[in-house]
């Protein structure tokens, strides 16, 4: 019965005085009507897959009533139900205006048997969504303005692209899959979230200097260079106390470097039994200098992040105290490691920093501390571990 239908419909679309292919030509008519007898002939061997593209293409160059319905009949066959069914109205319409009641009696027959099989795509907008400012709703390219929302309409089997977006929001996109005949399916779009990143984009931290590809100029003399001042109060766990932090950098695109600096005036102390002297101590003092080399990244829209490799140079201090042979003792030691820092951006010249630095030092890396004829005192931790909060500054050339 399939084939018999659609032998009665090519039948019936078959234009007037039309008994075979024509050879195309530079007349697009001619080439029209080539392109219909190829789309018939392969549907009616039901090769629609094949035909389809031959029907459209003839539409595309003259839009004949005759071919509308057979690319409709096709668009059946491949199982494009909406789009067969949309074909099949229009048909009826021109049929029913241009005086062909056997093409109009086909086409109702045809829309009306698949109006039961077809698949609705509804997109629903809240009212809190719909009160964004120049909101724009997009169906598979297509703009939905506002009376077509939360509307079923019939949609083709397949995937469909859902996209929302509106000046200062975030663009939202998703894609439903529609997978076959009946499928009534809702997607809901949600409060789109507000886009930072235009504000964001100027504020150069690191992380988020403009991408500039190689050997290009930065567009619209974007500088390509960020330098860096940050001050920081933290902790140097080696040192057992507070610690000021400075920092100063420079970054160009996502590589950097920066020399890290720490104080650490608390004071790390170790008695020492002065015999008939009394008793003693001796107090540490600790400065570090870290040469750091960094990727900046950013994890989140909001915050940038960079982490790399470090160098350390550390300098201690050591006084005694009611210790009369006593004196005061430098060590120096080194260390290699890895730092890091995460950036919240305030404004375009100022960020909330966090920085973070974990070496590791060898007992045989540093020198020792004999303030007195007792031996070494305070020995260095292995691991220098400094944490550390504060403004950053930046300036962009």
């Amino acid at each position: 019965m399939r084939e018999v239908a659609l032998l009665l419909v090519v039948a019936i679309v078959a234009p007037a005085g039309a008994s075979s292919a024509a050879e195309p030509g530079a007349d697009p008519a001619t080439l029209a009507e080539a392109l219909f007898q190829q789309g018939k002939q392969l549907l009616e061997r039901g090769d629609a897959h094949a035909a389809c593209p031959k029907l459209a293409e003839s539409l595309r160059l003259d839009r004949a009533t005759g071919t509308l319905l057979a690319l409709a009949m096709c668009h059946e066959v491949e199982g494009r139900l909406a789009s067969a069914w949309a074909e099949y109205l229009e048909v009826i319409a021109r049929a029913k205006k241009d005086g062909r009641a056997d093409r109009e009696e086909a086409a109702r027959q045809w829309a009306g048997k698949l109006e039961a099989r077809l698949s609705t795509l509804s997109v629903a907008v809240p009212a809190a969504v719909a009160e964004i400012p120049g909101l724009h709703v997009q169906r598979d390219g297509v703009p939905l303005d506002a009376p077509a929302w939360s509307t079923a309409v019939p949609v083709d089997p397949g995937p469909h692209v859902i996209v929302a977006k509106a000046p200062g929001r975030e663009t939202w996109t998703t894609t439903l899959v529609v997978a076959g005949a009946a499928e009534h399916r809702t997607v809901t779009v949600p409060l789109l979230a507000p886009d930072d990143r235009a504000s964001t984009a100027a504020i150069a931290v690191p992380g988020l200097a403009p991408a500039v590809r190689a050997g290009e100029a930065p567009p619209g003399g974007a500088p390509t260079w960020t330098a860096t001042l940050a001050m920081a109060g933290g902790v140097l766990a080696d040192a057992e106390g507070a610690a000021l932090v400075l920092e100063t950098g420079a970054l160009r695109r996502q590589w950097g470097a920066a020399l890290r600096g720490a104080w650490a005036p608390s004071q790390r102390e170790q008695a020492i039994d002065g015999g008939a002297d009394g008793s003693g101590a001796v107090t540490l003092g600790s400065f570090t200098l870290r040469a750091c080399g960094f990727r900046a990244f950013r994890p989140h829209r909001r915050v940038s992040a960079q982490l790399g490799p470090e160098l350390l140079l550390q300098l201690d201090r050591a006084r005694g105290s009611g210790l009369r042979e006593a004196r005061s003792v430098l060590r120096a030691g080194w260390g290699i490691g890895v730092n890091g820092a995460v950036d919240v951006p305030l404004v375009s010249w100022l960020a909330l920093t966090i920085v973070a630095s974990v070496d590791y030092a060898p007992s045989g890396w540093a020198g020792k501390l004999q303030v007195t004829n007792r031996g070494e005192v305070l020995e260095p931790a292995a691991v220098r571990l400094l944490v550390a909060a504060g403004p950053r500054f930046l300036l962009n050339w």
